[in-house]
């Protein structure tokens, strides 16, 4: 019996001296750069700056093509827009002639894009197309109905 407790011994000071070790390594709150979680109403907070940062960046490339992407609003009446590198359209039933864009988003249904050179188009509703020149886009479409979208050369 004695051997067998020397034995649980000789194996339980090696494990504790690791046990101490790698605690000793592991950041504690009186280290520099230990960091307490945030709070739920410190998340809520960030989530909110987030929402407005993105809102407010959103608002800047309203009809503006800034840092090569513009987002159009489709409200029913015509857009006309020039060149830019990615230009996001949202809404629906509207008729919007755009120029020479690497990317084009359709969020909405029912768009008419009438565009000029155009690498990809993503489309993210239905009943849309996009008439282009140059060569066939790649595209992307998220619906359900994606043969409810069109590209065709104009």
């Amino acid at each position: 019996m004695t051997r067998h407790l020397r034995h649980t011994s000789t194996v339980t000071l090696p494990v504790a001296a690791l046990i101490v070790a790698l605690t000793a390594c592991t950041s504690g709150p009186d280290r520099d750069d230990a960091r307490p979680a945030p709070s739920a109403s410190e998340s809520a907070s960030t989530d909110a700056a987030n929402v407005d940062e993105a809102e407010a960046t959103a608002q800047a490339h309203l009809g503006e093509c800034a840092d090569d992407f513009v987002q159009l609003e489709a409200t029913g009446e015509p857009i006309t827009f020039g060149d830019c590198a990615a230009i996001s359209i949202l809404g629906s039933a509207t008729e919007v002639t755009v120029g020479d864009a690497e990317t084009i988003s359709v969020e909405g249904d029912g768009n008419h894009v009438t565009a000029g050179d155009v690498d990809s188009v993503l489309f993210a509703g239905t009943g849309n197309t996009v008439a282009h020149e140059g060569e066939v886009p790649e595209v992307t479409d998220l619906t359900d109905d994606p043969g409810s979208n069109s590209t065709r050369p104009r």
